[in-house]
């Protein structure tokens, strides 16, 4: 996980520098948590009640314009928020507890639109992600919509995300999550 936030942020200064040419808002940052949940697959996984997190950068190429098209690069991740023990037993089932949802990894390359009005903010981003950890790595899709309203340079987000996933063993997962954070342009 680390590794990936490294390379968003070398990403990131790597692209300012020829951008900054263009406008001082043709690049933001945004980054952003918060609840998850996912549901699908073979297996009856128990409640993954996860905490997302996430990293995306996005260009946009005529920031003159009120609305225009965007592109971003988007790493996150979705970790359990367990405390304690938890164990769900399956009538039925083999013995033992049931398998936790997965929690994952992701690399997303994102296409869109961004509308500006005044302060405020709304962009939809799609595209496919490639998705690893919590066993066998796959491929799939992300939708990711969000808003934003604050100052020139610095603003609040909220952001809804819905991913859709397929293992390479077959396994198909969905998750979606809302998050909460801050927009650097």
């Amino acid at each position: 996980m680390r590794r990936w936030i490294v390379f968003a942020t070398v990403l990131a200064v790597t692209l300012a520098s020829p951008l900054s040419a263009q406008s001082h808002d043709s690049l933001s940052l945004d980054a952003t948590f918060g609840p998850s949940t996912g549901y699908g697959g073979r297996r009856h996984y128990y409640a993954s009640d996860d905490i997302a997190g996430e990293i995306t950068l996005a260009v946009r190429p005529h920031p003159d314009r009120s609305s225009a098209w965007i592109a971003g690069v988007s790493v996150g991740r979705r970790s359990p928020v367990e405390f304690g023990d938890r164990c769900r037993i399956e009538i039925g089932g083999p013995p033992g507890c049931a398998p936790a949802f997965p929690t994952f990894s992701h690399l997303g390359f994102l296409g869109g639109r961004e509308w500006r009005a005044s302060h405020a903010e709304l962009r939809t981003f799609v595209g496919p992600a490639f998705y690893w950890g919590g066993g066998a790595s796959g491929l799939g899709g992300q939708l990711h919509v969000d808003a934003a309203a604050g100052f020139r340079h610095l603003a609040f987000v909220v952001a809804t995300r819905g991913s859709w996933l397929t293992r390479v063993d077959g396994e198909t997962l969905r998750f979606r999550s809302i998050e909460v954070g801050l927009r650097v342009q």
